[in-house]
């Protein structure tokens, strides 16, 4: 585990950076879906895979985050709830702070509280600037844990996603005047 980026180096290729390659191919086709359940079903799914890369990696904080963020995104597609969503903002600060080792891994709980609040909340090109700003929690968190598929999937995530979202404000029907 890299602890700052003073002493960084370039992680070792085994098991768990292969499993964070599978979440990263999973997720990467995640953002290229326009309807917001199938786009939710997408991320519940990268989310589970990912989980077992950070449970490889011993990264406590974004095991939860990513395992009560899979739980989450299934749930954003039932209910829009505010209690709910309240409970899983919750369930990532009471489960990730008390892990917390490191400095930075406070983004993934923030990043991720944004993103419940986007998803439960939000539609549309918003949900997803909202989303973004959590993917640039997790990229710097994925770069300095040294996880090679999570730092080029939220990489990825941050650019398929613009992609998107440019594609969804230029094809949104013109309101008449």
């Amino acid at each position: 585990m890299m602890t700052s980026l003073t002493n960084w180096t370039i992680p070792e290729w085994n098991l768990a950076q292969t499993i964070g390659m599978v979440a990263f191919f999973i997720g990467a086709t995640a953002f290229l879906h326009s309807d917001g359940r199938r786009f939710r079903l997408h991320l519940m799914l990268f989310q589970i895979v990912l989980c077992s890369h950070f449970v490889m990696m011993g990264a406590l904080v974004a095991t939860f985050g990513c395992g009560i963020s899979a739980i989450r995104s299934y749930a954003s597609t039932k209910t829009q709830s505010t209690p709910v969503m309240l409970f899983f903002i919750a369930m990532l600060w009471v489960m990730g702070v008390p892990q917390l080792e490191y400095y930075y891994e406070i983004l993934t709980i923030f990043g991720s509280s944004v993103a419940t609040y986007a998803l439960f909340k939000m539609q549309g090109i918003t949900m997803r600037l909202l989303v973004m700003f959590n993917s640039f929690c997790w990229i710097i968190n994925n770069f300095l844990l040294g996880s090679i598929g999570g730092t080029l999937m939220e990489l990825t995530f941050i650019l398929v996603n613009s992609v998107t979202i440019l594609r969804m404000y230029y094809t949104r029907p013109i309101a008449n005047h």
